[in-house]
């Protein structure tokens, strides 16, 4: 759907948009903050395009993946990174 105002934050490509997208998209986010995030990104016409697109990758990645598992070395790798950027 085409806005006829283009709106822009600015801050499309921005670190902190993204992380606003990942922790929509993250399953453990609640309905509430799910709402303000989506509100906050409706707000840019840029921002909105990406999410859509977001949402459509990550749609045919779990379609495509599904009987994919990762390694358990992987897991367990990624799964430090997580816990060290989180403490830092």
């Amino acid at each position: 759907m085409k806005r006829t105002k283009e709106n822009n934050c600015g801050a499309c490509t921005s670190p902190e948009v993204q992380a606003l997208f990942c922790e929509l998209l993250d399953s453990t986010t609640s309905y509430a903050r799910a709402l303000e995030i989506r509100e906050h990104i409706a707000q840019c016409d840029t921002c909105q395009e990406r999410l859509e697109s977001e949402e459509v990758v990550r749609a045919l990645v779990r379609k495509c993946c599904l009987e994919a598992k990762a390694p358990q070395n992987l897991r367990q790798r990624i799964s430090v990174e997580i816990t060290q950027i989180t403490v830092r």
